[in-house]
């Protein structure tokens, strides 16, 4: 008992210390979702979701500035022409930025992985999304120090808001679209099965199959089945099979929520029914009521014959203020759903993966962003098609004036100005982007829709939706297709079967963490990514698969791609002992590591530490018919839940295992396979895997804003000083200081970096050194990429402010900093003080062009340089 006590510590203290990979960039892939807006005196916010930044664009003049906020913004609203709020996705918090200042001024903290913000009500309130916690926060902007009241949302993913100031509208991203699963057991016992006397699976073409079962197959295994519910409360398969005395037996239903309707005073919540499985985008609508973009998937049509190329519709709906359904209609009306491909023509008419739209002021037109296509289009009242314009790639955030529509286009880390009369795009201004060409090489083959698909509307992110997953299943079987000879690994008997072309419903798996978790698929039939090329026109109609070169590129993006840090963790990245369930995740823990008291097999041999798999394919055990499959990564349990099969109110319609037919862990647990002693043990494991993920530290990402404080800051700087003095994370800070843009990098005790060489600083005279119009504000970053967030933006090896002061650019690495610049130092002296007074102002009068004397490094001395040589001057 001693030894095993001894293990279970070691184990527990190798998982505490467990770093990632030194690396300079981490790609979480955080979808943006308001990421562009305009303040009233017409400056362009964009938030830089690469860089940690918000980005204060002029039209004329391009970066006015690029202010340091959290990790990971994806949306940004300016509450005035003072000051914006800034949603920071992996951060978990909001950043208030003053404007005039360029500063980030307080820090909000709201929960797992907010998305986005508007104010309503009266008095004005700040309602943010808290999309993993399917919850509303609401603020008081004008008491910072109360904590947020929370709503709770019925819907899986809230994400994109709208207000018309009187209601709120958020958007359910993961809404589904009234299909679920049904489990082998129940499709084969007959006692549901509308087709009687028939095998499972059942004909999905009156009393055969569609394409035919082709000759000389095995029989296919058992599979669960798909079924969806009809205008008349049936749940019907994709044969006319009625299901329903499954749902009835349970009381199962789903209540398919896409939009919660929030009145911003009494915050009370009314629901939008019925739209489109993923809901991306949402904006108010003049009159009444709001528009919804996103997409549609008819995932309950078997076989990937008959999904080629239109699994997946581009929608866009309104709805009045309570909830009705005005319209909803295709976005690409010239598509013929009957054909699997079309010429380039017509192709390149097609929106793919919108992302963002808005009215213009007059509200006579909307504009619609397609991600996936690189276009926008622009739509009547009526929301008919009217006109298209090429953008740059990876267009999101969209917003609208009396004369031009200005477009984000995250891929490129540019906007675009697009002219409202000719709808020409005019300009196109760009912001500093550090995205390794690793991630732009590869990007395009997971987004484009032009590029990977015969219609032009779906790619391989239309249901692996920003690397992640749709929450559907998919039966993408191939009746006609030949079995494949089995060549993996075999967990504990050799008795794993060749890999049957009829495989059943299997869920969307995520794309993110692939890395090192090979074979692939639910089934391990795929023992790389390029064994998924054929998937191009199979199922996506592409005319050819992708070259090597290209595959190669698409793979080496995938792996880049990095689970978030695991929300369910404490702060300091331990193990909760009495999690939301009642579990003790430490408990679970030992359990997980050190076996059931009466089972000689330890959960970790199969899902082996640190991703959860070993890569070993484990043969049916349950049901002799069915199939072996891979033993799957554990990482993102916490976000399959929603399923309850004895509910009439689910999120979705699928939950955990290959076809998503157990509604929980807590029903899988209780399978016989499995030997807890009771349901605290299974509580207690059920608890770890929903802490299983620790790629990173749970601090990563934590703020802590100097010197204003809130109540609910989920930590201290000493805190999270200690963090990164166990090198299990790094810390950063950027702000203020005297009247300076400045940024720190922790190096170890309490000592700070700064982004000029010769200065260092300890946390005491930082903190110090902070204060009303000064503040500073501390990050948890990962391992690797401090010196790149806090110091060295560029990376070209010349600290930030040591740039700035000799006339370098500090987010462009061709642009070096010259050695033997003093701005100020007009006199050459060494030291700036009144003596450069008369040798300033006599340059100044006389036109006459002495480099320390540009102050403002605008490669001119005049006027603009005299508040910047006083301020030098002054010592500010």
């Amino acid at each position: 008992m001693k030894f095993q006590i001894e293990i279970w510590l070691l184990c527990l203290f190798l998982l505490a210390v467990q770093t990632q990979a030194q690396t300079s960039f981490v790609n979480w892939e955080s979808p943006q979702i308001s990421p562009l807006d305009v303040t009233p005196n017409g400056l362009i916010l964009a938030v830089n979701t690469a860089d940690n930044r918000l980005e204060v664009i002029d039209t004329v003049g391009g970066v006015l500035n690029s202010i340091p906020v959290g990790l990971d913004p994806v949306s940004v609203r300016a509450r005035s022409n003072e000051e914006a709020w800034v949603v920071n996705h992996i951060s978990d918090t909001i950043s208030i930025v003053d404007l005039q200042s360029g500063n980030v001024v307080q820090t909000l903290y709201t929960d797992d992985e907010p998305t986005d913000v508007v104010f309503a009500g009266t008095p004005e309130r700040a309602f943010v999304s808290v999309s993993q916690r399917n919850k509303i926060a609401v603020f008081d902007p004008n008491n910072l120090n109360q904590p947020p009241t929370f709503l709770e949302i019925e819907g899986e993913d809230p994400r994109s808001l709208a207000t018309d100031g009187v209601r709120v509208y958020a958007a359910i991203f993961e809404s589904g679209n009234k299909s679920f699963s049904i489990d082998e057991f129940d499709v084969s016992d007959g006692a549901f099965n509308p087709y009687p006397g028939t095998p499972n699976p059942p004909p999905n073409f009156g009393a055969s199959f569609n394409p035919p079962i082709g000759g000389g197959l095995p029989t296919p295994p058992h599979t669960s089945i798909i079924v969806k519910k009809n205008a008349a409360n049936q749940w019907l398969d994709d044969n006319g099979g009625d299901w329903s005395a499954w749902a009835n037996s349970f009381g199962f239903d789903m209540h398919d929520h896409d939009v919660a309707i929030i009145d911003a005073n009494s915050l009370q919540i009314e629901y939008a029914t019925g739209l489109m499985n993923a809901n991306m985008a949402i904006t108010s609508h003049p009159n009444d009521g709001a528009v919804i973009v996103g997409t549609d998937a008819i995932n309950e049509v078997r076989y990937e014959a008959n999904l080629n190329s239109q699994f997946v519709r581009v929608k866009i709906a309104s709805i009045d203020s309570a909830g009705a359904t005005q319209a909803n209609q295709d976005l690409n009306p010239h598509l013929d759903y009957s054909v699997t491909k079309i010429e380039k023509s017509e192709l390149v008419k097609s929106v793919g993966d919108p992302r963002g739209l808005r009215w213009s002021p007059d509200g006579t037109r909307l504009y619609v962003t397609g991600m996936g296509s690189n276009n926008v289009i622009e739509l009547d009242q009526n929301l008919n098609r009217l006109r298209r314009v090429v953008v740059g790639q990876g267009p999101t955030g969209v917003r609208v004036n009396d004369d031009f529509v200005y477009v984000l286009n995250r891929f490129d880390g540019t906007v675009s100005v697009i002219d409202r009369v000719s709808f020409l795009e005019i300009n196109q201004i760009a912001f500093f982007d550090p995205t390794p060409d690793v991630i732009k090489d590869g990007r395009p083959f997971l987004y484009n829709t032009h590029l990977s698909s015969g219609l032009g509307q779906v790619s391989c992110g239309s249901c692996h939706i920003d690397a992640r997953m749709d929450r559907l299943a998919w039966d993408l079987g191939a009746p006609d297709g030949s079995v494949k000879s089995f060549d993996q690994n075999c967990d504990f008997l050799p008795i794993c079967e060749d890999w049957h072309p009829m495989k059943g419903p299997f869920t969307t798996q995520t794309l993110v963490g692939l890395e090192g978790s090979a074979p692939f698929h639910w089934r391990g039939d795929r023992g790389d990514l390029p064994e998924f090329n054929s998937t191009f026109v199979n199922l996506q109609g592409r005319e050819n698969p992708l070259s090597p070169q290209e595959m190669s590129a698409f793979e080496d993006f995938v792996m880049t791609i990095k689970y978030p840090p695991n929300p369910n963790r404490n702060i300091d990245n331990s193990l909760p002992t009495n999690f939301s369930n009642g579990g003790d995740a430490q408990m679970g823990f030992t359990m997980f590591n050190f076996g059931l008291m009466d089972n000689p097999f330890q959960c970790s041999d199969c899902h082996a530490l640190p991703l959860g798999t070993n890569g070993n394919i484990t043969p049916a055990v349950l049901d002799q018919q069915a199939q072996s499959m891979k033993v799957p990564q554990l990482r993102n349990m916490y976000e399959k839940t929603g399923r309850d099969d004895n509910s009439s109110n689910n999120n979705s319609g699928f939950g955990f295992v290959h076809d998503g037919t157990f509604d929980s862990l807590e029903s899988f647990f209780s399978l016989g396979v499995f030997t807890f002693q009771n349901a605290q043990e299974i509580d207690d494991m059920v608890a770890y895997m929903m802490c299983f993920s620790e790629d990173f530290h749970a601090s990563v990402g934590t703020q802590v804003t100097v010197p204003t404080t809130v109540v609910n800051a989920p930590a201290s700087i000493a805190q999270i000083v200690g963090f990164a003095n166990s090198g299990q994370v790094e810390l950063i800070a950027k702000g203020r200081i005297a009247g300076e843009t400045r940024g720190f990098m922790h190096i170890g005790g309490e000592m700070f970096q700064s982004d000029r060489q010769q200065q260092q600083f300890s946390l005491d005279e930082l903190i110090a050194m902070s204060g009303n119009g000064n503040e500073l504000t501390f990050t948890v970053v990962p391992n690797g990429t401090s010196a790149r967030i806090g110091i060295d933006r560029d990376e070209d090896g010349f600290f930030d402010r040591d740039e700035i002061d000799q006339c370098s650019n500090p987010a462009d690495s061709n642009s070096i900093p010259n050695p033997n610049l003093f701005l100020g130092d007009v006199n050459g002296d060494g030291v700036v003080n009144l003596l450069d007074v008369e040798p300033f102002v006599n340059a100044l009068s006389n036109g006459i062009y002495i480099e320390n004397a540009d102050v403002n490094c605008d490669g001119a001395v005049n006027l603009l340089d005299v508040q910047p040589f006083i301020d030098i001057l002054s010592g500010s």
